[in-house]
């Protein structure tokens, strides 16, 4: 097995609402093949003391200086959903920076930045209308419709990166250099095959995409690890 330092990081964006938590498996999971960093947002888990940050491009600010600050040595970054959306902005944020351009961008659950969202707008919706359209995604946490303080807590962080994720509008940015892999459940509402064909468009490198059994949660897909143990096995250091 490789030095700990000799593997890149995976650096690892979670879906709107989300939590660094989701990814705390992976670092189990990618032992032998990545130092599996997973990022917490301001305002959400372990950073709720933190104020939110609202708008993409305060957030992507705030953790490129926060990720290049602590770079040493290649990664690749993975976003889920919104995930996707800061990991490929931080994907152009970075190639800037003292960290460099990452080895890999990949993403799931998510058409190309360019692409119109495909589902309702939900971060400005009446509580119920929220929380069913969030099981409809499979995105809702056990127990927390019946809980007015754990609603109390989900909500802001969750309605702040829907608006980021649902009101986005790519940048004028050039096409990134390195590979990108998009992964995407066959039955997810958010994707089609023309945005999830469009990724080709972000970079010059190659692009693959995989549709994979599931809907749009689909963090513990076989297929998406095994994509990532393939992407780890490349000889790119």
């Amino acid at each position: 097995m490789p030095s700990d330092r000799a593997l890149p990081r995976l650096l690892c964006l979670p879906h709107a609402g989300g939590s660094a938590v989701v990814f705390h498996s992976w670092r189990r999971r990618f032992a032998d093949r990545a130092r599996v960093t997973p990022v917490e947002l301001p305002g959400h888990g372990s950073r709720r003391g933190e104020p939110l940050i609202g708008d993409t491009p305060g957030l992507v600010t705030k953790l490129a200086g926060e990720l290049a600050g602590a770079s040493d040595g290649p990664y690749v970054l993975f976003g889920h959903s919104f995930g996707a959306l800061i990991a490929f902005e931080l994907a152009h944020r970075l190639a800037d920076s003292a960290a460099g351009p990452p080895l890999a961008l990949v993403v799931s659950g998510r058409n190309a930045p360019a692409t119109a969202h495909l589902y309702p707008p939900l971060h400005n919706a009446p509580i119920d209308a929220l929380l069913r359209g969030l099981r409809a995604l499979q995105g809702t946490l056990p127990g927390v419709q019946q809980n007015p303080g754990l609603l109390s807590v989900f909500l802001p962080p969750l309605r702040a990166d829907l608006r980021m994720a649902e009101t986005y509008r790519r940048p004028d940015l050039p096409r990134l250099s390195c590979p990108v892999r998009v992964v995407a459940g066959d039955l997810d509402p958010l994707v089609d095959e023309a945005g999830l064909a469009a990724w080709q468009e972000e970079t010059d490198g190659p692009c693959r995409v995989d549709r994979v059994r599931g809907g749009h949660m689909m963090l513990d897909s076989p297929a998406l690890h095994e994509g990532l143990d393939d992407l780890f096995a490349l000889d790119t250091r």
